[in-house]
């Protein structure tokens, strides 16, 4: 009989235990709230003479004893592309184009950091020592001139390294020295 018993007492002991363990530290809901914020930022990447384009939305996750990751897809630069009624793009428009991207990457990766940084300072449940990690792809046209422009820009930092280059980007209102957060994000482009 006592053989018995202590496999069910052990059992009882570990099914609360067990289902807290398989629930995700970041629920579903502050994800979406930033997969929001997070395309929010990028369309803010665009002026009324030159529109962007997400291609699709912005999609997070958390991975357990990783971090936060959000990936997203933007045309940094739009044309009217071939149609019936515009056959040929120009070199003018493959120019002006590539012009528009390329001036237009400073922006996206100084927008990539703060999106890390909000990410940060908005997901408490994300433990300080893993990471917050966006990816983008960046959409063209065959026909483009490429030259110069990664098709994909991925950054990420352990939460804790930007929250304290947030405290530090925040002392200083008006000043824009990003030494801390470059130091703190890995960034690679492919």
């Amino acid at each position: 009989m006592k053989k018995c018993i202590l496999p069910a007492i052990a059992l009882m002991i570990a099914v609360p235990f067990s289902s807290a363990a398989d629930k995700p530290r970041v629920s579903r809901d502050q994800i979406i709230g930033m997969e929001k914020a997070l395309d929010q930022r990028l369309q803010g990447l665009a002026t009324r003479e030159d529109p962007v384009d997400l291609v699709g939305v912005t999609r997070g996750m958390y991975i357990d004893g990783y971090g936060a990751v959000f990936t997203g897809e933007i045309n940094l630069g739009l044309t009217g592309g071939i149609s019936p009624f515009h056959q040929k793009i120009s070199k003018e428009e493959v120019a002006h184009v590539h012009q528009t991207k390329t001036a237009r990457l400073v922006k996206l990766r100084e927008a990539m950091q703060d999106m890390l940084m909000d990410a940060a300072a908005s997901l408490d449940p994300v433990p300080d020592d893993e990471q917050i990690a966006v990816g983008v792809s960046l959409f063209c046209w065959r026909w483009e001139d490429t030259s110069g422009l990664p098709e994909q820009i991925v950054m990420h930092a352990p939460k804790r390294d930007l929250i304290a280059a947030k405290r530090v980007l925040d002392a200083k209102p008006g000043q824009t020295d990003r030494t801390a957060l470059n130091a703190a994000v890995a960034v690679q482009e492919f």
